[in-house]
């Protein structure tokens, strides 16, 4: 497949990470059968993973489509290496902090414990009884993967298994239906049902608490949100499905393919909108929204899904003396700190099918005013944040064979949206518009003046590029011109 067949028409990814994180299972009981001294927990793990190997593919496969499951499997392979004098990665380094683990051996027992919550979800989706032999102590409140049940509650829940049809509680001793999910809500462990939004082939959770993982790197406070948040923002997840689904049928397909949960929060300090590269088909959206802008964040979240799975492809960027994937060393047009190479790669890649969309609504001659103002600042900010990626990719990555083609085809893109542009007569000087924390979209004005993409542009160039990396484009910006690639030279 062309690189651009892979970049916007592959949605087969999706799949081969499940079938990926599956066969990383199987090694990883291989591994444990063969060096049951590892760690503690083996031999339960070890009749656990029998027991799940014995149910029907179909209830295995949705449980170890969670997104929850990819993680789990991540871990436990580097923990497992770790053991064996490799070194922790940087999630596993945090996953340890943040639960005073103190050693390799202690992470992936403490690792091996955490699989119960598979074979509890499991148990539910096939409907069988299964025991424990150690109480599974699960903090709340606990996403149970492969369904739409979160185990609620403060604190932490010891859980026995599932018997009868019920979560089998102890200390103090619950039984918690699951047919009956929803009816016991207090400050005990009890059970309640997340948000499942369908439109078309589209089906998603709203449910937070499936971030409630340790070593995620990003603040997790509001994941503990009663799911009455989730429910009162579902119309607004329905109207942005239905956007997409109508301006950007393409990633409406990818979505099909590949998503699974959404998280929704309110507006705080920590951050908007977030992708985990570890959590597959899943991102977390920051409510309330304009269901278009919201629309356009499920384009660009999901977007990082599908550059995260074609990764596994093989590496983008070549042996250097720069970390591309951490080193935050080099100017973003998006963000107001410097970013590596990878970010920028990311965020070129997301924002074109961004720009696609609302180039599609804006042509479709429906949006009201606020909605078109707001469409036409998108369009005439987005291409010169395009190129000004692409430069910076020019400028500094050292690329593989397999990454080159992926940015000349990202470059070849960005023109064509440049182009478009041009025809739909956005420039530097359209005006430039604002979103508040309530979701509505206001034209920006300082002093009385109207301000332009092109001042916000400029004003971020001078603020943000600390290392004067786009002197040559700030220079263009400053003549009123639409950037090119002439910058380069």
């Amino acid at each position: 497949m062309s690189p651009k067949g892979l970049l916007w028409a592959d949605s087969e990814g999706y799949q081969r990470r499940l079938e990926k994180s599956s066969l990383a299972l199987i090694a990883v009981q291989r591994v444990l059968a063969a060096d049951g001294k590892i760690a503690g927990g083996v031999n339960e793990f070890l009749r656990l993973y029998e027991w799940v190997a014995g149910a029907a593919p179909k209830h295995f496969t949705q449980v170890w489509s969670d997104p929850s499951a990819y993680f789990w499997v991540r871990r436990a392979m580097h923990f497992l290496a770790a053991c064996r004098g490799e070194p922790l990665g940087t999630v596993e380094r945090e996953y340890c902090e943040e639960l005073n683990l103190d050693s390799p051996a202690q992470a992936l027992e403490y690792h091996l414990h955490d699989f119960k919550r598979f074979v509890l979800g499991l148990a539910i989706v096939a409907g069988s009884d299964v025991a424990f032999d150690e109480l599974y102590a699960a903090a709340l409140p606990m996403a149970i993967p492969g369904t739409s049940y979160v185990l609620c509650g403060e604190g932490i829940a010891y859980v026995a298994g599932l018997s009868r049809g019920a979560v089998q509680v102890r200390d103090p001793h619950r039984e918690l239906s699951v047919a009956n999910a929803g009816d016991l809500r207090d400050r005990g462990p009890h059970l309640e049902r997340c948000p499942f939004i369908e439109r078309d082939e589209v089906g998603v959770y709203l449910n937070p608490a499936m971030f409630r993982l340790p070593g995620l790197g990003i603040p997790r406070e509001w994941s503990k949100l009663p799911l009455a948040f989730q429910v009162e923002h579902a119309p607004l997840v329905k109207e942005a499905l239905e956007a997409v689904r109508k301006f950007q049928a393409m990633t409406f397909e990818h979505l099909a393919a590949g998503l699974h949960t959404i998280a929704l929060k309110p507006h705080d300090d920590t951050f908007i909108n977030v992708t985990v590269s570890e959590l597959p088909g899943a991102f977390v959206c920051t409510v309330p929204a304009d269901p278009y802008v919201l629309a356009s964040s499920f384009i660009h979240e999901f977007h990082h899904n599908t550059l995260f799975a074609l990764e596994e492809r093989g590496p983008f960027f070549a042996s250097s003396e720069e970390d591309e994937i951490e080193g935050e060393n080099h100017y973003s047009p998006w963000v107001e700190t410097l970013r590596p190479l990878h970010g920028i790669l990311h965020a070129v890649y997301v924002f074109i099918p961004v720009y696609r969309f609302w180039s599609a609504a804006l042509r479709d001659g429906s949006l009201n005013e606020s909605r078109a103002g707001f469409a036409r600042e998108q369009l005439a900010r987005i291409p010169v944040q395009l190129q000004i990626g692409i430069n910076q990719l020019r400028r500094h990555a050292k690329l593989t064979p397999y990454g080159a083609e992926i940015v000349d085809t990202l470059a070849a893109e960005t023109a064509e949206v440049r182009d478009d542009a041009r025809v739909l007569g956005m420039t530097p000087a359209t005006p430039a518009m604002g979103l508040t924390r309530g979701g509505e979209m206001r034209p920006l004005i300082r002093a009385g003046r109207r301000m332009t993409v092109g001042d916000m542009l400029l004003e971020h160039l001078d603020t943000c590029d600390t290392l004067g990396e786009c002197s040559a484009e700030r220079a263009e910006l400053a003549r009123g011109e639409s950037l090119t690639d002439s910058c380069l030279h």
